[in-house]
């Protein structure tokens, strides 16, 4: 079967493609990287709100 991935609503286009690589997943890589980006967030965080407390800012 063939479609146009134009065609499909968003929500559906999603559901194919994680269905289609799910297998492929391996989900301890998976919980590693989303661990570390979650850490990644959270100290350029810190670094923002240590520049914006150190006058860093944007003028007003």
């Amino acid at each position: 079967m063939q479609w146009e991935v134009e065609a499909l609503e968003p929500a559906e286009l999603r559901r194919l493609v994680l269905a289609a690589v799910d297998s492929y997943v391996d989900r301890d890589v998976l919980a590693r990287q989303i661990a570390r980006e979650e850490e990644q967030r959270r100290a350029l965080a810190a670094f923002l709100d240590g520049w914006d407390a150190a006058g860093g800012g944007t003028p007003s």
